[in-house]
């Protein structure tokens, strides 16, 4: 079942959130794509902890960067949440928003 993923075909080479769930490996980075990607309906993951963790981080960070993320990407909005940022996250944000974001 293919869901048209748009970070991990880039930094794994997984296409399906089925194979990015079988290695632990690619929950470090699933937030970045709950973030990006609103073609996936994550809310019918979030029984998944790793999903849960990761949908309410990517709405941490989406609350803190509204604006830049609207700015390059159109995506339906997620729900307000206050948090800290991990600014070790910050380089990985970018380069991501970067990719994800239509050339001009």
């Amino acid at each position: 079942m293919k869901k048209g993923l748009l970070i991990f075909p880039y930094y794994t080479g997984k296409e399906t959130l089925e194979e990015v769930f079988l290695d632990k490996k690619n929950h470090r980075l699933l937030w970045l794509e709950i973030l990006f990607n609103d073609q996936v309906s994550w809310e019918t993951y979030l029984d998944r902890p790793e999903v849960r963790e990761a949908y309410q981080k990517a709405r941490i960070w989406f609350t803190q960067f509204k604006t830049m993320i609207q700015v390059h990407i159109r995506r339906k909005p997620l729900e307000a949440c206050s948090g800290m940022i991990d600014q070790k996250d910050y380089r990985q944000f970018l380069e991501a928003l970067s990719f994800v974001s239509p050339l001009p």
